[in-house]
């Protein structure tokens, strides 16, 4: 039988690998941790970007958004609700935090939102997380313009900044009947054309929920759960409702906002 020898490693060797591994491993656990875990940070939860199969992205969102513009009539106020988290350790007592509006950002108005809602806000006793509910009014104005409002995180003696890029918040509302994440690829695909909230009203209207029988993403098909791109066969009854749609359109003259010096909107 062929014996094979194995040449024992000198003691210096080992001891300069292990030294090595030693700081490979001191380097990963600055890089991953890089809070000291003796302060605690806070900073605003921001809701991410989905992605076409209904997951959460890596991105984060650029405004916290609402729009009256699918409510009825009779609505006149709603409540957005902006989430601030803590890193670290729970206390057991409250720990105020401080908040400022960037008022050069800012376009609502006192009539359209209380901006007091940031006075004397605080981390819970046992909590990690605090809501603010920015209660926003219904105004004409909303109709031709989105109204923004800015808010930014003040560190102090409870709280560093968690995340730079997290340390501002925009929250955005209208009356305005904004174009849905899903139409741009749909478009892409030669369906609904370029965005009219006129079509987008009409969509609504004729693809309501439970009109279509079809699951995505473990929901009920509709207009506002449309698959990442159309098929008839996979989606035959959404083909159908479509179809009923582009029809409306060529039987009807309907222009944009409701400007006849404009073509009437027809779908591809």
């Amino acid at each position: 039988m062929k014996r094979i020898y194995f040449k024992k490693p000198q003691l210096p060797n080992i001891l300069a690998l292990m030294c090595t591994l030693f700081a490979l491993a001191s380097c990963s656990e600055k890089d991953i941790d890089s809070f000291d875990k003796g302060n605690s940070y806070i900073y605003f939860d921001i809701p991410y970007i989905l992605a076409a199969d209904g997951t959460e992205s890596a991105n984060r969102q650029d405004s916290i958004s609402y729009s009256f513009a699918l409510d009825a009539e009779e609505v006149r106020d709603t409540t957005i609700k902006v989430v601030v988290k803590v890193i670290g350790m729970a206390a057991d007592y409250d720990r105020p935090y401080n908040l400022e509006v960037i008022s050069d950002k800012t376009t609502a108005t006192s009539a359209e939102w209380n901006p007091d809602i940031i006075n004397n806000r605080s981390i819970k006793a046992g909590e990690l997380t605090d809501t603010i509910r920015i209660d926003v009014q219904r105004t004409e104005t909303l109709q031709d313009e989105w109204k923004k409002i800015y808010l930014r995180i003040v560190p102090n003696e409870n709280f560093a900044i968690g995340y730079d890029n997290l340390k501002e918040v925009k929250v955005s509302f209208s009356d305005i009947l904004a174009k849905p994440d899903w139409w741009d690829n749909w478009m892409a695909w030669g369906y609904f054309g370029n965005y009219y909230p006129e079509v987008y009203r009409k969509w609504i209207e004729i693809y309501y929920l439970g009109a279509d029988p079809n699951y995505y993403n473990g929901e009920p098909l509709y207009w506002n759960n449309m698959p990442p791109s159309p098929s008839a066969s996979w989606y035959p009854v959404l083909d159908m409702y479509y179809k009923q749609l582009k029809l409306y359109f060529e039987e009807n003259d309907v222009y944009p906002d409701g400007d006849t010096s404009l073509p009437p909107i027809k779908l591809p």
